[in-house]
């Protein structure tokens, strides 16, 4: 029902007001409290909980016209207005919009008439109520995506634990607010550096919060002991044991001895990373260390592989968003392009190999929306 302030002393409109609707559809559902003047119209706008619309007459000489609202102090009436007049002269109803009615009745006032004027400004004033409720939801629910984007992004290392002749740097840049990308570099024990790099099945928020889970889980895992193929086994078993419908993630994850320079690994339906030797030699994915993606069965085992660093050489960790990145033509970047990229860019240090490809990248697809998360990592022996 709504509640309409009528400001008006005229006794004929009043009295509409109070009996003339009950045989009018949708009378019944208004109702009104009444001021003749401008100081009690104040009392009710200041004391009067719950109006929902205010009808003023311009005519009357004990009241101001729309002018009444500017006297509100200390408290204001978001309601909207209707003015009533008995003089239909043009001048007179721009006035009154300009002063801020939303509508306008000329008297004498058919009961059809008010109701129709009344029920027309407040759906109005309920749609705009609503516009206003979901702008104000929308921007709280903006705000706690940043939040979240930015927790998320405090989790994911920028700066990595120093080893002498070791150069690591890695870089990401989510599709959406939130990634379901991620990396993790982290001792394990002496001279042993666990490294990971995940692709979380989806995007945006729910791929974001089984990306917290999953890196959680590995990185506790890890630290608890055992060699990689253990270690995914742990995890997996831990994601499997969790009801998330619909979600699984690729991992690649390894061990650096730093003393030996052997890395152990393995590969758990990730796209393998790159091995680029210092000598000249052909780009190559790192083969073995297979094994299913984590978090869809327990009944498989893990394999591990095995590489040893030679002076100078390089891994290129990555996300399939790099290398499936398409142009405004609905071309992919490509592993071909990559790989011809990476022969090429051999000899530049961790950080350039792992920042300077999005600029490849960018360049290739011209401004096309990027359709998924992209991250690289680059480890590489001094």
């Amino acid at each position: 029902m709504a509640k309409t302030l009528v400001i008006d002393d005229d006794e004929s409109f009043v009295a509409l007001c109070r009996e003339g609707l009950s045989g009018v559809p949708g009378g019944e559902q208004h109702s009104f409290v009444f001021a003749a003047s401008d100081d009690e119209a104040l009392r009710l706008m200041a004391e009067e909980p719950g109006l929902d619309l205010a009808a003023v007459s311009l005519d009357s000489r004990r009241i101001s016209g729309m002018a009444v609202f500017k006297k509100l102090t200390g408290a204001r009436l978001r309601v909207p207005r209707i003015a009533i007049t008995d003089h239909p002269a043009m001048e007179t109803v721009r006035a009154a919009i300009r002063d801020g009615a939303a509508d306008f009745l000329i008297k004498p006032v058919s009961p059809a008439d008010l109701v129709a004027t009344l029920d027309r400004v407040f759906a109005d004033c309920e749609a705009r109520r609503r516009a206003w409720r979901t702008e104000a939801q929308l921007s709280a629910i903006r705000r706690e995506i940043d939040i979240a984007g930015d927790l998320q992004k405090r989790i994911i290392p920028v700066e990595f634990p120093p080893h002498a002749g070791l150069d690591l740097a890695a870089r990401i840049t989510p599709a959406k607010d939130m990634s379901g990308d991620f990396y993790d570099v982290f001792e394990v024990a002496p001279q042993r550096l666990a490294i990971v790099v995940a692709d979380v099945a989806g995007k945006g928020i729910p791929a974001a919060f089984y990306m917290a889970v999953a890196r959680t889980l590995i990185r506790a895992t890890a630290q608890s002991g055992g060699e990689p193929a253990v270690v995914l086994d742990r995890t997996n078993r831990l994601l499997c044991g969790h009801d998330f419908p619909g979600m699984f993630v690729s991992v690649f994850y390894g061990v650096l001895n730093t003393g030996t320079w052997e890395f152990t690994y393995v590969n758990a339906g990730h796209l393998p990373p790159y091995h680029i030797p210092a000598d000249g030699g052909a780009v190559t994915p790192l083969a073995g260390g297979d094994g299913v993606v984590l978090g869809v069965t327990e009944d498989l085992p893990y394999q591990q592989g095995r590489l040893v660093l030679g002076q100078g050489d390089a891994l290129f960790f990555y996300t399939d968003g790099l290398t499936e990145a398409f142009d405004v033509d609905r071309n992919q970047f490509s592993d071909e392009r990559l790989i011809a990229w990476l022969g090429e860019s051999r000899q530049m240090p961790a950080h350039a190999l792992a920042h300077d490809v999005f600029a490849s990248v960018a360049a290739f697809t011209k401004g096309a929306e990027q359709s998924d998360d992209i991250t690289s990592l680059v480890i590489k022996r001094g």
